[in-house]
């Protein structure tokens, strides 16, 4: 049996990761107000889905590079990977009204603040 080689993700991965997935987000979200989300169980699940990928990312961003969320507060690295256990783990207990808040500011400031590292980095964000 051939195994795959797993290559190593560099910081700029997964800041492309928080861009793509904010962006997935943003899609979702499109014309979307607080009365719809609350009344779309497929919506939540779908902006739920997105929080969790952003929240994933940060924190193997905070693995990989502790200081950044120093260097770059408006990333919220850590509070973008403790929602990320929260969605994961505490599924049961999610309060919709964090969850909006979540996906329609939080994650925004963070994918813009990921976007600026990128360029910041000499990448293309």
């Amino acid at each position: 049996m051939a195994y795959a080689m797993t290559m190593r993700r560099t910081g700029l991965d997964w800041l492309s990761d928080i861009v793509e997935w904010g962006n997935r987000l943003d899609k979702h979200l499109a014309g979307v107000n607080w009365e719809s989300f609350l009344n779309s169980p497929l919506l939540q699940d779908a902006t739920s889905k997105c929080a969790e990928a952003v929240g994933e990312a940060a924190g193997q961003l905070l693995e990989i590079d502790p200081e950044l969320d120093n260097t770059y507060p408006d990333l919220q690295l850590r509070l973008a990977h403790m929602s990320r256990n929260k969605l994961s783990h505490g599924y049961y207990t999610i309060d919709t009204a964090i969850l909006w808040a979540t996906v329609s500011e939080a994650i925004p400031r963070t994918v813009a603040a990921a976007r600026k590292v990128i360029r910041d980095r000499g990448g293309s964000g």
